[in-house]
């Protein structure tokens, strides 16, 4: 003879053991798409800045294109319109600040390395020195400097 609250209490275990497994296999794989995410952002980043390194980099508005999009990312899985997909953003704007302080780092370590001190390194932190800026502010800056050179 069967009996039924036993053999549901069994299966009510069961179940929650293999949700409770599930579950973890399904937070692993997350972070494993996190990773990817992030990777996959950084890299690509970093391939735009490579692209365009002889001009001293990709910008938008004179800002470096993965330090703009890393917070752009974050500030809209902050938005309840996102909420959904918040995780997804955040990871892609985890890379591409990833890729901004990568490169920055690299620039900064080069300069401080060829010029023996770390202000020297920090100096061109957002650009090549000696490369005149993009966007109206060159103008400004080499209507200064001729100035100085005048008086």
């Amino acid at each position: 003879m069967l009996r039924l609250p036993g053999l549901l209490s069994q299966h009510h275990f069961g179940a929650h053991h293999l949700l409770r497994r599930a579950d973890g296999a399904l937070s692993r794989e997350l972070k494993s798409v996190r990773t990817s995410e992030i990777a996959l952002s950084s890299f690509t980043f970093g391939l735009l800045q490579g692209k365009w390194k002889a001009s001293g980099g990709l910008t938008i508005f004179a800002l470096p294109v993965d330090l703009l999009a890393g917070a752009t990312f974050h500030v809209l899985g902050l938005f309840d319109f996102a909420k959904g997909y918040s995780h997804h953003l955040h990871a892609f704007g985890d890379g591409a600040l990833a890729s901004f302080f990568t490169t920055t780092g690299y620039r900064v370590g080069e300069r401080w390395a060829s010029g023996g001190s770390l202000m020297h390194g920090l100096s061109g932190m957002f650009g090549d020195v000696g490369k005149e800026p993009a966007g109206g502010s060159a103008i400004a800056d080499q209507e200064l400097v001729n100035l100085v050179r005048a008086g």
